[in-house]
């Protein structure tokens, strides 16, 4: 259960079994791996990303690419659709990580250090496949939204998930800004008449006024969780800003699964 008041520590936490229940408990803002990908791995992880090449959604300023698909983009009942497409752009995913290293097989040894239970890659239990294994972002901005499989995918097997976190690492990162602002401010079903008519996932930011926030800087190699049902943002930053994201969620028996 998400608590409604003040954060206890805005400060970043280092990964450990108790930050980490703490997050999803949503009683701290962020937990920070400094280094988590060395300086040389993310220049190799750019490069590789820029020879597979991203796909660029048309007429967004500014441009918004990705290598990789999310869930979220296919809803609840897109699910043969969704795993059709997982398996069309796994293999740029993979050929990216063979160019460089793996950071998910990385993240997944960590966190199985840091939790007693299970931690592996989502898979639908109807056998259509595993959940794509991360978001390859090229992004210098994003407006107010959140995320939250109970919400957006309560028929799939990641809309189980009793909490849910986001994890960016950042590869390449801008000159300055590109802040990722983290409001202590829960999505509820209340907070629906401030989504934007034109732009699904957006939201108003008077529906965050008066939250408490805290600014998560975007440092290279370095990986950030917190826990993404919070409403969330990305400021402008100049230079560019490449991301790889996913999601961890807890499923009620407490295993963690990733997905994208």
């Amino acid at each position: 259960m998400l608590t409604a008041q003040n954060w206890t520590n805005k400060e970043d936490q280092v990964l450990t079994a108790e930050s980490l229940e703490a997050l999803f408990r949503n009683d701290i803002p962020v937990i920070r791996i400094s280094q988590f990908a060395t300086k040389e791995e993310c220049q190799k992880l750019v490069e590789a990303a820029e020879s597979v090449g991203f796909y660029f959604y048309e007429g967004l300023e500014p441009p918004l690419g990705r290598i990789g698909i999310t869930q979220s983009g296919f809803g609840n009942s897109g699910k043969l659709e969704y795993f059709d497409s997982v398996r069309q752009v796994n293999y740029k995913i993979q050929k990216v990580f063979s160019l460089a290293f793996n950071p998910l097989e990385r993240l997944v040894m960590l966190f199985r250090q840091h939790s007693s239970t299970r931690a592996e890659i989502a898979k639908e239990n109807d056998d259509l496949g595993q959940y794509c294994p991360g978001l390859i972002q090229h992004a210098n901005e994003f407006p107010l939204h959140f995320d939250l499989a109970k919400y957006s995918a309560p028929d799939w097997k990641i809309g189980r998930c009793v909490a849910q976190l986001a994890l960016t690492l950042y590869i390449k990162v801008p000159e300055s800004g590109g802040e990722c602002v983290v409001y202590k401010r829960p999505w509820s079903a209340n907070d629906e008449k401030y989504k934007d008519p034109d732009a699904p996932y957006i939201y108003d930011m008077s529906v965050v006024k008066g939250s408490e926030a805290k600014s998560i800087a975007p440092a290279l190699g370095d990986l950030v969780l917190f826990n993404s049902r919070n409403f969330h943002q990305v400021m402008p930053g100049k230079g560019e800003r490449i991301v790889i994201i996913l999601f961890i969620g807890k499923m009620p028996e407490g295993d963690l699964v990733f997905w994208a």
